[in-house]
């Protein structure tokens, strides 16, 4: 049967979108969920990093289950997991059954990047691997994007339970849409091709991977506990607005991502695939727009450079998709699933215990004498701190990618036979 390479890939990126809405619906909601549930600061950030809990344990297991059973099983199956989850946290009304949802929504989720990734390492060609990810990340963060002001909308005016149960439809369809058209090669899915337990021995003694776990622990796992959390009440605290408002200013976060995706692999094809050096330049930009935040202007910069703050952090995070070009050149290609899923978990990890401890650290901070304003800005220097330790984690980072790319675009064209 011949593979249909472009359908298989846009399925699995349509469903990247979907994981990126349920991994930062929480923060466009948290209001009303505080409200409604009767959560607190550290119960809301409990809440949000279940997802990334879920998402972590996972990884593994899910990179190591992509190089044996395949991509479309274990996609099939991983949809079918979040809308369950997404369809028990609009119904619950207790929290522990809402902790659980979230963490099935965490597991479901974790099978989709591993799976593209692998896809784009054994369906296409080599050089179109730095180009595809900044594609995927491109159309994936629409679902960031939808996260933010189209969620607080929609959880406005319909509530965030029927939000969530029509998440759980959609999930659903997808689910029955992978099973049916997704293909693979079909020797990527037999386990006797691959050995796991050395194959993880391989990636996990391989110090080549760990500067790349880390800076998806600080540079990705920061942002996301703003932007999937945190970030919406910080601006709803400190410059007294309200949550749509905050949306409007975080969706710049999502235009970063979506206008930086595609540049991203042009980049790297310019300087040769110099992904090192992209990712000192970023990282060292996200870390200084912190200190701009957080030091010049006492974590209030003027609300209007919002937009322009938010945006370059967008532009600047996106580059971390190279990440994943290291990780397949440091290891061999059988390996390309399970070394993926290792690096992977730093995101959620980072993501986890940054709002988590945030969440602590405003709790008790409103128990003192701290305004409410003071103590989000407070707060805000874990983020400052984890910038900062993203950027020394890219100087240990193994130098310059193996071979060129080709930009997809043409290839769309000359390649008649897909």
């Amino acid at each position: 049967m011949k593979i249909n390479r472009w359908v298989s890939w846009g399925i699995l990126v349509f469903g990247f979108v979907i994981v990126f809405f349920h991994r930062l619906a929480i923060g466009s909601v948290a209001d009303q969920l505080m409200l409604d549930l009767n959560l607190d600061s550290v119960q809301i950030a409990n809440l949000a990093a279940m997802t990334f809990y879920g998402y972590a344990l996972m990884q593994l297991p899910v990179g190591i289950m992509v190089d044996t059973i395949g991509v479309r099983k274990i996609c099939t199956i991983g949809m079918a997991v979040t809308a369950v989850g997404s369809f028990i946290f609009g119904f619950s009304h207790l929290i522990y059954l809402t902790y659980f949802a979230r963490l099935l929504v965490g597991i479901g989720t974790s099978v989709i990047i591993v799976s593209i990734m692998k896809l784009q390492a054994t369906l296409f060609p080599k050089n179109m691997y730095s180009t595809l990810s900044g594609l995927t990340s491109l159309f994936g963060n629409f679902g960031a994007f939808f996260a933010t002001i189209p969620l607080t909308y929609i959880a406005l005016n319909f509530g965030w339970r029927d939000t969530f149960v029509i998440l759980g439809i959609i999930t659903v369809i997808l689910s029955i849409a992978i099973f049916l058209f997704v293909k693979e090669q079909p020797q990527s899915g037999r386990g006797s091709r691959i050995n796991i337990r050395e194959g993880v021995k391989f990636v996990l003694t391989n110090k080549k991977n760990y500067p790349n776990f880390f800076i998806m622990v600080f540079f990705v796992g920061s942002l996301t506990a703003v932007l999937g959390l945190w970030g919406n009440g910080y601006l709803k605290t400190v410059y007294h607005m309200n949550g749509e408002r905050a949306a409007y200013y975080l969706s710049f976060i999502t235009y970063g991502f979506i206008v930086g995706a595609p540049i991203v692999g042009k980049v790297s094809d310019l300087l040769g695939g110099e992904i090192k050096k992209i990712l000192i330049f970023a990282s060292s930009g996200y870390a200084l727009l912190w200190l701009y935040i957080l030091v010049i202007f006492k974590g209030q910069p003027p609300v209007n450079q919002w937009s322009v703050i938010f945006f370059l952090m967008g532009i600047f995070m996106i580059c971390h998709i190279l990440v994943f070009s290291n990780v397949k050149n440091v290891n061999p290609l059988k390996y390309t699933g399970i070394a993926i899923s290792v690096v992977n978990i730093g995101e959620f990890v980072g993501s986890g215990i940054i709002s988590l401890s945030m969440g602590y650290l405003i709790k008790r901070l409103n128990a003192s004498a701290y305004s409410s304003e003071e103590v989000f800005k407070i707060a805000m220097i874990l983020v400052l701190v984890s910038a900062l330790l993203s950027f020394i984690s890219v100087l240990f980072m193994n130098g310059k990618e193996n071979g060129n790319h080709i930009d997809i675009f043409p290839s769309l064209v000359k390649q008649k036979n897909i």
